[in-house]
Order: C-alpha cells, then structure tokens, then sequence
C-alpha cells in the first residue's frame, strides 16, 4: 500500500474547503478534518491557514508565470510565428485558468483587496509579466515588427487586461470558445502592434 502524502492531503483539502466556505469563513479545524489529518501534521507543514493560502496563490502564479514563458520566451522573427505563440500562450494559460476555477474564484470573491501579503504576490506576478511583454514589444520594435509605442505603457495595459479577460470568461461567461478567444486576443495583440 502506498504512503499518503499529508502535505498534498493537505493542500487539495485547503482548496476544496476554501471553495466551499470560502477563506475568511472556513477554519483550520475544517481543512484537518477535509484532509483527514491531525493538528499537529497540519502545523508541522503550515504555520496557519494563510500560510497554506499564500502557498496555494504562489504555485497558482508561478505555473502561469512558466507557462507564458515556456511559450513566449524566446522571440520569434516573424509577427505569423508570434501570433501563433501567443494564441499558444492564451490557450495554455485558460486551460490552466479553467482547472483551477474554483481557487481562482476564492481569491476574486474574498482576498483580493483584503490581504496585503496575496496582493502583493498578484502585483509583482503582473510586474514579471509586464516586463517580459515589454521585452517583446522592444524587440519586436528593433526588429522592424512593431511600430514604436511606449513598451512599458503597452505591456502592463496586456499583462492587465489578459488576465482580466481570464476571469471575466470563466467567471461570468461559461459558454467561451477558448480556441476563439485566443484567436482574438493574438489578432488584436499583434495586428494592434505591428508596423503599418
């Protein structure tokens, strides 16, 4: 028989109770008996349930934070090759965004605006962002790809909105076509940029 692992017990656990009760409502005692674990295993890997949250909201931002890059990376030399990399980029990150729905929803609802310590995590992730699209954007200008703008306004209008967008077609909108959605956000992105 194979051994549990407490600490994944612990954390699928902490995503279904802060789904259900949400963070501010549900207890430590709640995600113990969720995950069918004693207090003293729980303590022995998180200090609280903010601690457990916090980690939760960094695995959720650094898989996007690896997803963009994995896809995004490197610069390509044409804006057909871009496009297709960014549509790549939208679709991987809303087939991520829609697996983890339900946190996603938890953070949105209750947390954001109420704890300076995940606010931050979400507004230096949006940072990293902006600044490997601003990367882009640069280079896509030296290149002869995009027209000259301001990359810095541009890349944090694009890290914003995106991820705006995100929640807005998840949570609002069920009936999304992603495979749409991220054809029109790579047309706008690169046609809006590209040299005339």
């Amino acid at each position: 028989m194979a051994r549990r692992d407490k600490r994944a017990d612990i954390v699928s656990a902490g995503i279904r109770v802060f789904s259900r009760k949400g963070f501010s409502r549900c207890s430590v005692e709640d995600i113990l008996q969720e995950a069918h674990v004693a207090r003293a295993t729980f303590y022995s890997y998180f200090d609280s349930k903010k601690d457990l949250f916090l980690e939760l909201v960094d695995n959720i931002l650094g898989t996007m934070e690896e997803i963009v890059k994995n896809n995004l990376g490197e610069i390509p030399n044409d804006l057909q090759e871009l496009k297709k990399k960014a549509k790549k980029t939208a679709l991987d990150l809303f087939e991520f965004f829609a697996q983890n729905l339900e946190f996603a929803a938890i953070y949105i609802k209750e947390v954001m605006g109420m704890n300076p310590e995940i606010d931050i995590r979400v507004v230096e992730w949006q940072r990293r962002m902006a600044d490997l699209i601003q990367n882009i954007i640069q280079k896509g200008t030296d290149q002869g790809m995009f027209r000259p703008v301001n990359a810095y306004v541009i890349a944090n209008l694009i890290s914003g909105a995106i991820q705006h967008l995100g929640l807005s077609l998840f949570m609002f909108n069920q009936q999304i076509d992603p495979e749409e959605v991220a054809e029109a956000i790579a047309d706008y992105l690169i046609y809006g940029l590209s040299a005339r």
